[in-house]
């Protein structure tokens, strides 16, 4: 499963897990995707500027329901993609042997591109430790200009420029993730 991890899991973990769907269903991709986050409240709707933007998108949702990240969630995510280093840091924290495959929105397909797809019958957890190995070696953090803005509060430009960003990455994570044409 690839789990999106944000804050309250109404605006961008939630756009994040549903670009990504729908960029895998139209690539033809059968990935499991969730989202959760590290303050949400269990059961809560996605935030109205989120729904409205995706649905300029053509994609519903309305049935969103907001979810606390847990270790159990983090336990089973094969691939985690963090909205911030304070994300990664709350995985990291839940459990230190997700860190190697937990990976900020920017960096995850940065280093996508650099390693290139699952390989034969790559699973994805196997294709997460590829792309922690060009980390470097080393666990640092991903860089700022990796990150995903909050849009939470803000207008309905903020959040058109969050499903902008996201949709490029989600795009470039299916890319990678499908399988060949």
């Amino acid at each position: 499963m690839i789990l999106f991890v944000c804050t309250g899991n109404i605006c961008r973990s939630p756009m994040g897990e549903a670009l990504l769907r729908y960029r895998l269903t139209g690539a033809g991709a059968d990935h499991p995707v969730a989202s959760a986050g590290t303050h949400a409240m269990d059961g809560g709707p996605a935030s109205g500027h989120g729904i409205e933007v995706l649905a300029d998108r053509g994609i519903d949702l309305t049935g969103h329901r907001s979810r606390h990240l847990d270790a159990g969630l983090v336990d089973g995510a094969d691939l985690i993609v963090a909205m911030s280093r304070q994300h990664e840091a709350v995985v990291g924290r839940l459990d230190p042997m997700a860190r190697g495959r937990t990976f900020l929105a920017g960096e995850v397909a940065r280093l996508g591109g650099q390693v290139g797809p699952p390989v034969d019958d790559e699973g994805l957890r196997d294709w997460a430790t590829r792309l922690d190995g060009a980390r470097g070696g080393h666990m640092t953090t991903g860089r700022v200009a990796d990150e995903v803005a909050d849009p939470y509060g803000e207008n309905r430009d903020a959040y058109e420029q969050t499903a902008n960003r996201l949709d490029g990455l989600c795009s470039a994570l299916a890319r990678l993730l499908s399988p060949p044409a």
